[in-house]
């Protein structure tokens, strides 16, 4: 999660949110930016010790194509959690501090993003980088049909461990149940139900 989410005085920045979102300050985005620079960064030297002279590796990691990262389909995925969470706290499941003191820690960079902190960490080229979609709903065949059970539960597979430990073992059931009723009712509201997956080969410079 990155550092600088909260004011001088411990005030949530984000309120109400649990990613970047259209209504988040321009202090998150910025944290969120920057984190991602150290930490993909400390990455890029790691695997820089472990390749020999020449060696590469693939990347694959969601990202985004949309200039802002909050109009993104990862913004948008992470929207209907934070509904769900804000819909449970108005009815007293959980407490509203709970919600504006949990952030994710994830961020989709842009393709340029990424670029920006491989040229300037300096240990790899780019031999290629490409992007790609892909369905929110794993097991969807279609550009129109989408389950909401589906979707639903893949952000539980992934995230389940990090809403468990922050608001107790009894709230993902429920809350990615909300998730999927919310998917299934609005995901018409958006032109395509993908998100973005980023690409790079890299070879170890000298």
């Amino acid at each position: 999660v990155p550092q600088g989410l909260e004011s001088e005085q411990g005030v949530p920045l984000n309120k109400g949110n649990i990613y970047i979102a259209e209504n988040s300050p321009p202090q998150v985005v910025k944290a969120y930016q920057e984190q991602h620079r150290k930490d993909f960064s400390t990455f890029l030297k790691s695997r820089y010790v472990e390749l020999s002279i020449g060696g590469g590796m693939v990347l694959t990691f969601v990202g985004r194509k949309s200039k802002h990262p909050a109009t993104d389909e990862l913004s948008y995925l992470c929207g209907f959690i934070t509904e769900a969470l804000n819909a449970m706290v108005s009815q007293g499941i959980i407490s509203e501090d709970k919600v504006d003191t949990f952030n994710l820690p994830i961020y989709g960079a842009s393709m340029q993003e990424v670029k920006s902190v491989i040229e300037e960490e300096g240990s790899f080229d780019v031999e290629k980088a490409e992007s790609f979609e892909s369905s929110w709903d794993p097991f969807d065949d279609s550009d129109n049909v989408l389950d909401g059970k589906n979707v639903a539960s893949t952000l539980q597979a992934v995230m389940e461990p990090l809403i468990s430990h922050h608001f107790g073992d009894a709230i993902p059931h429920a809350l990615f149940s909300l998730v999927a009723d919310n998917i299934t009712a609005r995901h018409l509201l958006k032109d395509k139900c993908n998100y973005t997956e980023l690409v790079f080969a890299l070879r170890r410079k000298a």
